[in-house]
C-alpha cells in the first residue's frame, strides 16, 4: 500500500509542483491589491468647483470601503508637483498647467468640465483694446501655484504682455473681487467652473465688465491650443436681471483628474465609474454626456480610462459588486498558466503513476531473466534459492488491488523456472 502511496505522490507532486512554480511566475503579473486609502488634492476653498468634485468622488469611494484624505494647496501647479512626487494619488489639474510646468510621470483619466477664465476689467475711457490697455497696471492673477495664475500670465502673453509688463498681485475670489470694485486693481482674473461668489458681484457692480473674447477666439484655440471657446449666453446668469446682457464668449481649459503612472489599475477603474455618474449631466458650459472625456488630453490616457473610453465599463464591474469583481479580475491572469499547466501535467500524470507502479514488477522480472540466463542447461541448488528469494520478493509487493493478476503471472512465471530439473553443485 505504502509503495503506491509513494507512487501516487511521486506523479502527482510532479503536477502539484509545476502548478505552484508555475502560479509563482505568473504572480509576478497580477496587479497589486488597491490601497485602502486614496489621496486627493483640494484647495483651501471648500466651495471651490475641484473640492465640490472630490466630495462627488469620495462619496462614490467610500461606498466601496475606501478612505479618502485630502491634501490642501494652492492649486493646479501645486498639485502637479504633488501628483509627481506621490503624496496624492489624484487631482483635478486645470488644462495648460503640465505643459508649463511639466508632465513627466502623470497619467489621465480625462476631462471632467470646463473652467473658463473670467476676465473683469475697469472701464477704459480711453478706448482700445482693454488687454493692451492693461500695459503697465496692476492686476490680480492669483497666488503663487494657482492655476488661476498660470493661466492669467498665458493670456496676457499671448497679447505681449509679458510678466515685465504688468504689476502682478496674488489676490484671488472676494478679495480680488473687492480690490476690483475699489480701484486697488485694473483686471482681475477668475477661472471657475460656474459664477462664484466674487464673479456674481463684478457682474452686478458698475464701471466693471466681463471681457468678451468674441471674434478672437479662434486665435486663442492657436496661440494656446489647451484653451477652447464656450458661450455664456444672454441672460445665462439670471433672466431676470438680463445677465450677461448679450451673450459672451470666454475661454476655458478644461479641467482633467490626473494621476501617477503607478496608479493602482482597480482604482482606475473604479474612478471611470464615478467620474461618469458625477459628471454625464448638462453644466452651464457643456451639454450632456460631454464629459467625462478621453479627447485632447494633454498628458497620455491610463490603460484602464482608455479602455473605459473604448469599451465602457467592464463586464465583471457591471454585474459584480467592485471588491469581488477586483478580486476575479486579478486572479484572471493566474487562470492561463493554470489550465495551461494543469490540462497537459494531467494527461502525463496517470502515465508515470503507471510507470511508478510498473518498474517494480519489472525490476523483479529482469532479476528473474538473469536467473533463466544462468540456468540454460538446468537450475542449480543456487539458482533456485534464487528464485525462492525472487518469489518471496513478489509476494511482498504493496501494489493496487488492479495488480494482483500481474503479481500472480510474474509469480507463476518463476513457478515454471523453478520446475526444471535441478542440477547438483559441481564438486
Amino acid at each position: 500500500m505504502w509503495q503506491s502511496v509513494k507512487a501516487f505522490l511521486r506523479s502527482w507532486g510532479l503536477v502539484v509542483l509545476a502548478t505552484i512554480a508555475g502560479l509563482a511566475v505568473a504572480w509576478r503579473f497580477v496587479s497589486p491589491a488597491p490601497p485602502d486609502t486614496v489621496r486627493f488634492a483640494v484647495t483651501e476653498n471648500p466651495q471651490a468647483a475641484y473640492n465640490l468634485a472630490v466630495d462627488e468622488y469620495a462619496k462614490g469611494l467610500e461606498a466601496e470601503q475606501f478612505k479618502i484624505e485630502r491634501v490642501v494647496t494652492q492649486g493646479s501647479a501645486e498639485n502637479v508637483q504633488l501628483l509627481r512626487n506621490g503624496r496624492v494619488d489624484l487631482a483635478l489639474v486645470q488644462g495648460g498647467i503640465p505643459s508649463t510646468v511639466g508632465k513627466d510621470r502623470l497619467v489621465s483619466l480625462g476631462e471632467v468640465f470646463f473652467e473658463p477664465a473670467w476676465v473683469f476689467v475697469r472701464d477704459q475711457s480711453e478706448g482700445g483694446s482693454p488687454v493692451q490697455a492693461l500695459r503697465g497696471k496692476r492686476i490680480a492673477v492669483g497666488p503663487e501655484g494657482s492655476g488661476t495664475r498660470v493661466l492669467a500670465l498665458a493670456l496676457l502673453a499671448a497679447n505681449g504682455l509679458g510678466a515685465d509688463a504688468i504689476e502682478p498681485v496674488p489676490l484671488v475670489g472676494n478679495e480680488a473681487a473687492e480690490a476690483l470694485a475699489n480701484g486697488q486693481v485694473q483686471a482681475a482674473v477668475f477661472v471657475a467652473a460656474q459664477p462664484t461668489e466674487a464673479i456674481n458681484r463684478l457682474m452686478r457692480t458698475e464701471g466693471v465688465e466681463l471681457l468678451n473674447f468674441g471674434s478672437r477666439t479662434d486665435a486663442y484655440s492657436i496661440h494656446l491650443p489647451f484653451l477652447n471657446p464656450v458661450k455664456l449666453p444672454n441672460g445665462g446668469l439670471s433672466l431676470a436681471e438680463d445677465l450677461p446682457r448679450g451673450d459672451v464668449f470666454l475661454m476655458a481649459p478644461a479641467a482633467s483628474l490626473l494621476a501617477r503612472d503607478d496608479l493602482n489599475p482597480q482604482v482606475a477603474a473604479l474612478m471611470m465609474r464615478v467620474l461618469r455618474d458625477t459628471h454625464e449631466d448638462r453644466t452651464l458650459f457643456s451639454p450632456a454626456g460631454r464629459f467625462p472625456s478621453g479627447l485632447n488630453h494633454e498628458v497620455p490616457l491610463q490603460e484602464d480610462a482608455e479602455r473605459f473610453y473604448e469599451k465602457g465599463v467592464s463586464f465583471l464591474q457591471t454585474y459584480l459588486p467592485f471588491r469581488v469583481a477586483v478580486t476575479v479580475e486579478r486572479l484572471w491572469v493566474l487562470v492561463i498558466p493554470l489550465v495551461g499547466l494543469l490540462l497537459p501535467l494531467m494527461r502525463v500524470a496517470p502515465a508515470i503513476y503507471t510507470w511508478q507502479i510498473e518498474r517494480q514488477l519489472w525490476a523483479i522480472y529482469d532479476k528473474v531473466r538473469k536467473v533463466d540466463e544462468e540456468s540454460e542447461k538446468g537450475l542449480s541448488i543456487r539458482t533456485v534459492a534464487k528464485l525462492d528469494a525472487l518469489d518471496q520478493e513478489a509476494a511482498q509487493l504493496k501494489l493496487p488491488d488492479s495488480y494482483a493478476d500481474r503479481i500472480y503471472e510474474l509469480r507463476r512465471h518463476i513457478a515454471w523456472l523453478r520446475s526444471r530439473k535441478v542440477e547438483p553443485e559441481a564438486a
